[in-house]
């Protein structure tokens, strides 16, 4: 089973039909004055409906919630080459 990791997060999500689970990073004005970031798990419909969003103070932790709420979903590396041109992976 693919999974999402601390080597892969920024380029890799989960995939069910219409919905897709991926992990960012963001900040607050606590984290930041503790010089620190947060971490989503973020659910979308589609590109601009969020139907969930969760938040975690470490990357691991969200990498493993993200694994086990969303791990039997379709695994997606958005670095490897789709069909269509050859020096565009947009697709």
């Amino acid at each position: 089973m693919q999974s999402i990791n601390l080597e892969n997060w920024t380029y890799t999500r989960f995939e069910n039909g219409p919905y897709r689970s991926f992990i960012s990073m963001g900040a607050d004005l606590d984290s930041l004055s503790n010089d620190g970031f947060l971490y989503y798990v973020t659910v979308m419909n589609g590109e601009e409906i969020e139907v969930m969003q969760k938040t975690f103070t470490t990357l691991t932790e969200a990498c493993l919630y993200a694994n086990e709420h969303y791990g039997d979903w379709s695994w997606m590396d958005l670095t490897a080459k789709k069909e269509g041109c050859s020096t565009c992976i947009a697709h």
